[in-house]
């Protein structure tokens, strides 16, 4: 019991003792500029807006079998009130086909579907409050 006290009572004076508090300094790092937030200097991910979609579809015929399964991502990027650009990126499969022209014509079928593709492009340009201009490729 007395090795006890004697442990609790050193662990309360030391608990209670003042440590040194040294705050960390922080260096500056001489090579590194400020961009305000911005990529490579010009690019404000503030203005940048991203969405996707996904699709699953079926078409079924007298002529045969597809299936497509496709991965849409939506990029708008505003660069001032004015001007706005956006662009459409689509990866495309095809898991399953059939064909009653044969197993040949479904293989190629199956790969004419799949891939990757730019499946819509615009550039927005507001002339002015009543009016503007788009420049879009679908």
């Amino acid at each position: 019991m007395k090795h006890f006290l004697i442990v609790v009572l050193s662990l309360v004076i030391i608990n209670t003792g003042f440590s040194q508090f040294k705050p960390i300094e922080t260096k500056k790092n001489p090579y590194a500029s400020t961009t305000g937030n911005l990529i490579l200097g010009f690019f404000n991910p503030k203005n940048f807006s991203m969405s996707h979609s996904f699709n699953v579809s079926m078409l079924s015929s007298s002529y045969g079998n597809i299936s497509l399964t496709t991965y849409t991502n939506s990029m708008n990027y505003k660069f001032n009130d004015k001007l706005s650009v956006s662009a459409d990126v689509s990866m495309q499969y095809s898991p399953f086909a059939s064909s009653v022209h044969g197993a040949s014509y479904s293989n190629q079928m199956q790969k004419d579907f799949s891939g990757v593709f730019l499946s819509r492009a615009s550039v927005d340009y507001k002339i002015s409050d009543n009016s503007y201009l788009k420049f879009e490729y679908r």
